[in-house]
């Protein structure tokens, strides 16, 4: 997030095709909560992210003054407000080097029904901890293969990532299904979930301030995510 404040920078483009792959989603449901149609919300949210960066409305969002997934759902509802069904589209050159929301939509964005219970506020928050985690998965990802061990990322997947799946394996049984020891399979959710937590808490760094608020900020995530 720190590179995508710089546009003049080579890498910045980059940076923010990055932001936006990982954190589109949070605006798009807070977007279809609101009530508009899905293509008005791939549209608007593409035109959000556009506006975010030519705008370069990450400037103004110094960790010191709070967390940044409330500075951008503040700026956010300002953006949904200034709205009129009859405001026209708006093109840009910068946009086409950005990636394009409709290629990220899929069948569950496509199909996403609010619940009743649940504020349009409250639907963003609760995707941006989803996007949080999920970025940090992907990275946890690159991290075991980078150092050759993607069969831990395999364990920490099976143990952290399989939700419900049934039958649900033990450490024993994976072990065997791998050709591997009991002790290897702990080794690897050890190493695997230090890292996990050493990755969570960069990410999160960069959106708030002080040490405390970041151990503040992963309860607030344990939360969201119930």
């Amino acid at each position: 997030m720190e590179v995508a404040k710089h546009r003049e920078r080579p890498e910045s483009l980059v940076a923010m095709n990055r932001f936006i792959a990982s954190y589109w989603r949070p605006v798009f449901y807070y977007l279809r909560t609101r009530g508009y149609a899905l293509h008005r919300a791939e549209d608007l949210t593409q035109e959000f992210f556009l506006r975010f960066i030519e705008r370069d409305w990450l400037a103004p969002a110094d960790p010191q003054r709070g967390r940044f997934r409330s500075f951008l759902l503040k700026i956010l509802t300002r953006f949904v407000a200034d709205q009129s069904p009859a405001r026209a589209r708006r093109q840009s050159g910068f946009e086409q080097r950005l990636v394009a929301i409709s290629a990220l939509v899929g069948d569950s964005e496509r199909t996403f029904e609010p619940e009743d219970t649940e504020t349009a506020d409250q639907v963003f928050m609760r995707y941006w901890a989803q996007a949080v985690i999920a970025n940090v998965n992907r990275q946890l990802k690159i991290w075991c293969e980078s150092n050759g061990r993607p069969d831990w990322y395999r364990i920490f997947a099976v143990f952290n990532l399989d939700g419900d799946a049934s039958p649900r394996l033990t450490q024993q049984g994976l072990a065997e299904q791998l050709n591997i020891t009991r002790d290897q399979i702990r080794y690897a959710l050890e190493q695997t979930k230090q890292q996990f937590v050493e990755l969570l808490r960069f990410e999160l760094s960069d959106q708030i301030d002080a040490e405390a608020d970041l151990d503040q900020e992963i309860r607030d995530l344990e939360r969201l995510l119930g």
